[in-house]
């Protein structure tokens, strides 16, 4: 059966997308929590209209999510570390300490989820981390990782 969602529901949709479901699952999840109703010519027409402004909202995401990565990928990003020799780390550097770093230099407020490692930096020296700025832009950044002295 036909339907639109009325609410975003995770593994299915976004609010406004008409999606075939079983009767079933209609009659017991979606119509129980308000989550969707059965399609009709004016909730299709409705669900256009959420589409082409949910179109037109992304690409003005993803045109300021380009200045964003633009400016963040002119700049190299510095961290001070404690050695326990010349090149590792006491702490390895994550995406906490990284989120704190863009925070404090670039005045950006992410989520540790938007930061991309593949492992901690665990060495000194010049690495490039990647930063999901939005669904389909992604920045790479350069941070370089330095000793810190000790006094």
């Amino acid at each position: 059966m036909q339907v639109v969602l009325t609410r975003n529901v995770e593994k299915l949709g976004r609010r406004g997308q008409v999606k075939n479901v079983k009767t079933g699952y209609y009659s017991n999840f979606l119509l129980p929590g308000g989550l969707a109703k059965v399609a009709t010519p004016n909730l299709l027409q409705w669900a256009k209209k959420i589409e082409e402004s949910s179109l037109k909202e992304k690409a003005q995401i993803a045109e300021k999510a380009n200045e964003f990565k633009a400016q963040l990928e002119k700049e190299t990003f510095t961290i001070e570390s404690r050695t326990s020799d010349k090149d590792t780390l006491y702490a390895s550097v994550g995406e906490k300490e990284i989120v704190a770093l863009l925070e404090e230099k670039a005045n950006v407020k992410l989520d540790k989820k938007q930061i991309l490692l593949d492992e901690h930096i665990k060495t000194v020296g010049m690495h490039t981390v990647k930063i999901k700025l939005s669904g389909s832009v992604t920045a790479e950044i350069k941070i370089e990782v330095i000793a810190k002295e000790d006094n």
